[in-house]
């Protein structure tokens, strides 16, 4: 019998599991299933990063053009405060964002490419949401609300899970 083989990260867990692509011993806790086998969470991060091409100018022009789409949007969407436009355009423009945002980029890919596109979504719409609140205007603070949760996570999403 062998001495038993700790995990990497946590030293006081004895594991039989090591990871297929550096061999590291890892408990479960740290095990992350990919298509072809468990492996450790450096491993996945490593390979993770090679996708991500963007350059630090790709941050502005998403940035700018979620700054752009998202003005445009907020003004239509106070001007006509339906709940029904907010349920449909907030996912919409978080789609358009993400589009235009990615041919604008050459479709390079960054970590924080969602991150930024999201808070400029959001940037836009808190001065809206802090008036609806002082005018105490609850129906159009909750379709803001619903617009900008909508916009700025449908984004987000798009951003992060874009593979194409």
């Amino acid at each position: 019998m062998s001495d038993p083989v700790f995990c990497v990260n946590h030293p006081n867990v004895p594991t039989s599991l090591r990871c297929n692509r550096c061999g590291s011993p890892i408990c479960s806790r740290c095990a992350l299933r990919t298509p072809v086998g468990y492996r450790c969470k450096s491993c996945v991060k490593h390979q993770q990063t090679v996708f991500y091409n963007a350059l630090w100018y790709d941050y502005v022009i998403a940035g700018a053009i979620a700054l752009g789409i998202s003005v445009i949007a907020q003004v239509i969407l106070v001007v006509l405060p339906f709940f029904l436009l907010a349920m449909f355009a907030g996912p919409l423009v978080g789609w358009l964002i993400f589009e235009l945002a990615r041919r604008a980029t050459g479709k390079r890919r960054g970590p924080f490419m969602g991150v930024v596109v999201a808070a400029c979504i959001t940037l836009v719409g808190l001065p809206a949401l802090f008036i609806l609140l002082i005018g105490q205007d609850f129906t159009g603070l909750l379709v803001n609300g619903i617009y900008l949760a909508l916009a700025a996570g449908s984004a987000f999403v798009w951003l992060r899970v874009d593979q194409r």
